[in-house]
């Protein structure tokens, strides 16, 4: 997704979110495609770890700051996640390890979560165009 840099570090934080999360709907549906396909390895894409390590600490006292110039410590840069092999507790015969029923219920919990992260983000877009065109309606 393109750089946000006018909507900050919480725009630039939705931004990298929308694309984690797009990662791991490609994850997901490649699982799909593959269930039926012998000797296939199920995969996740794990990144709320690394996402939540960007952040402060919540319960963090804020940076003192002897300027004003000076930013406070924010979201730092855009995080990457990676994929981890899925290990099934009851193995099938083939040697394949998607479970479709797991699949669809990460599947639809992702999609939730994306468009919440798109409507926020959309939000602020939206919040800033109204402030840019001073179009109060």
């Amino acid at each position: 997704m393109a750089e946000l840099g006018l909507l900050g570090p919480a725009g630039t934080f939705k931004s990298n979110l929308l694309d984690l999360r797009q990662q791991r709907q490609e994850i997901i549906s490649s699982n799909v495609a593959n269930a039926n396909t012998p000797g296939y390895k199920a995969q996740r894409f794990e990144f709320e770890n690394v996402l939540k390590d960007s952040l402060p600490p919540l319960d963090e006292l804020p940076m003192a700051r002897t300027a004003a110039q000076h930013l406070p410590k924010g979201y730092s840069a855009p995080v990457a996640g990676e994929l981890q092999a899925v290990e099934t507790s009851v193995p099938k015969g083939d040697g394949n390890s998607v479970d479709m029923e797991q699949e669809m219920a990460q599947q639809a919990a992702n999609q939730l979560l994306y468009n919440f992260a798109a409507q926020s983000l959309n939000s602020q877009i939206g919040t800033l165009r109204m402030v840019i065109t001073g179009n109060v309606q």
